[in-house]
């Protein structure tokens, strides 16, 4: 059968036309594949760029164009990104090439029907698809023609070498590696490297990357869509610096970089006493009944097993945009204070500050003190928060937009009375973040450094202001009624 170019069979086969920087890729690993050169390649679009597509449009045309072969298509998990992948490419096997064919699923395999004197035989390409997540068992397939990892940024090095590698050994398939941006310890990344270090010897190019900006210039849509999220975030936001600017992170670095602390710090002063048109909201990480070692404001903060209790006031005002933004305005911090003088004075900082809203922590020890104040306070004005790892993992993505958005500000530390805020910027210096999986950030202090209560304090005020509705004209602005932090959002 006559071979197309893999634009000409997207645009003129297919009817879903490729962007130029799809078919440079496409046509490279086309080459590999049809001239039986089994090189490695790895592919790094932003998101929305259409990685996926160029995927099974590379999947379909060997479908359609070669006569016998196996592809293999591997993604960490079966649901929904192998299933996505599978249905994906049936809809583009319905062209006018392959429409008259019958293809039949066998399970994870996908291929011609035979016929009834090939019943034991192949009687056409085949592809089929493998979760590589650690625990899935996939030894023993073979790709002939194309051996696929997707999303392979959450790949184990472990689980390439052992499983994936080797079904492309036998038969020198071409292999390509797709996904963006992570820690600078991935699978991909490594791969990068190796393909950038290989085209500086041999001049052939290997590794394909297009960022952000080589879309933009040619889908107006597209461009409006992330300059919109970078206004939102920040460019320097995890997601933004991964996804989309295609930017690799350390894997446990601190979570504040230098400029980030800049713009934490703010002009406005400490309030001893809340102002009489303000509009308070509070976070609150309660710690233990524990033996103090050192003072902090009067109260005893200990640096033993437990954290201290933090509550953190902050004062809320518009931007420009009418966008909330949060000025943190006081802190307490109590230790080795009982439970029972702790629930009265959060009564009476409440009543006293005026707060509209309190996210309280309500994992572990806060459990008690969280309930005690619902009971007391309503769920209008108390809404408790469940540490888990998806939610804190939002908390930390939460901070950092605000922040990144100069929706965040502290104190004048020169106000503030010097061992709480030393304390406070204590933690905020030594605060760092890792990534126990794709898309899920977690922030903590080390506890060889320090304590984290100061940090997950502010972390929930800025919780409380969470979908905060913007003022119209000189109108109260209320809190919506919505409950947070449960941990099922």
């Amino acid at each position: 059968m006559n071979h197309f170019g893999i634009g000409q069979f997207a645009r003129d086969i297919l009817r879903k036309p490729l962007y130029p920087y799809q078919e440079v890729a496409g046509d490279a690993i086309l080459a590999s594949v049809l001239g039986g050169k089994g090189l490695t390649f790895s592919v790094m679009f932003a998101r929305q760029m259409g990685k996926n597509q160029l995927s099974a449009v590379l999947e379909a045309y060997l479908l359609a164009c070669i006569p016998q072969g196996t592809i293999i298509k591997a993604a960490p998990t079966f649901k929904p990104q192998v299933i996505t992948s599978r249905m994906r490419l049936l809809s583009m096997l319905d062209n006018q090439l392959t429409r008259h064919r019958v293809w039949r699923s066998y399970g994870y395999m996908l291929g011609v029907a035979p016929s009834s004197a090939q019943i034991k035989e192949q009687s056409g390409p085949s592809i089929q698809f493998f979760s590589s997540s650690p625990e899935a068992n996939i030894v023993g397939a073979t790709a002939s023609l194309l051996l696929e990892v997707d999303e392979a940024q959450d790949i184990p090095f472990e689980k390439f070498d052992r499983d994936l590698r080797p079904m492309a050994s036998t038969t020198n398939a071409t292999t390509v590696l797709y996904g963006t941006a992570w820690s600078d310890q991935t699978l991909l990344a490594t791969v990068r490297a190796h393909n950038l270090e290989l085209e500086q010897r041999d001049g052939i190019k290997r590794h394909f990357e297009y960022d952000w900006r080589t879309l933009a210039a040619l889908n107006p849509n597209y461009r409006r869509f992330v300059e919109g999220e970078m206004q939102r975030l920040g460019e320097d936001h995890i997601s933004i610096r991964t996804q989309y600017r295609l930017l690799t992170i350390s894997g446990a670095g601190l979570l504040f970089s230098p400029m980030q602390r800049h713009l934490l710090q703010g002009s406005h002063a400490w309030e001893q006493e809340p102002s009489a048109s303000g509009l308070y909201i509070a976070g609150m990480d309660v710690g233990g009944e524990q033996r103090a070692v050192q003072r902090v404001q009067g109260e005893a903060i200990p640096r033993g097993e437990h954290d201290s209790t933090i509550i953190t006031i902050g004062k809320i005002s518009h931007n420009e945009l009418d966008l909330p933004r949060l000025d943190i305005v006081h802190q307490y911090a109590w230790s080795g204070k009982k439970f029972t003088e702790q629930y009265a004075e959060t009564i009476a900082i409440c009543e006293q500050w005026g707060i509209t809203r309190l996210v309280i922590d309500k994992t572990g020890l806060g459990e008690g003190m969280a309930s005690l104040l619902v009971a007391k306070l309503g769920t209008e004005r108390v809404q408790t928060f469940h540490f888990t790892r998806p939610s804190k993992s939002k908390l930390t993505y939460q901070l950092l937009g605000l922040l990144n958005s100069s929706r965040l500000k502290l104190y004048k530390r020169a106000d503030a009375p010097a061992d709480i805020a030393n304390e406070c910027w204590k933690q905020l210096t030594l605060a760092r973040y890792r990534m126990p999986s794709k898309a899920i950030l977690d922030m903590y202090v080390d506890p060889l450094e320090g304590h984290d209560d100061f940090l997950m304090s502010l972390a929930l005020c800025c919780e409380a202001l969470k979908d905060w509705i913007a003022p119209s004209g000189t109108q109260i602005i209320t809190p919506p009624s919505t409950s947070y932090g449960d941990g099922n959002y």
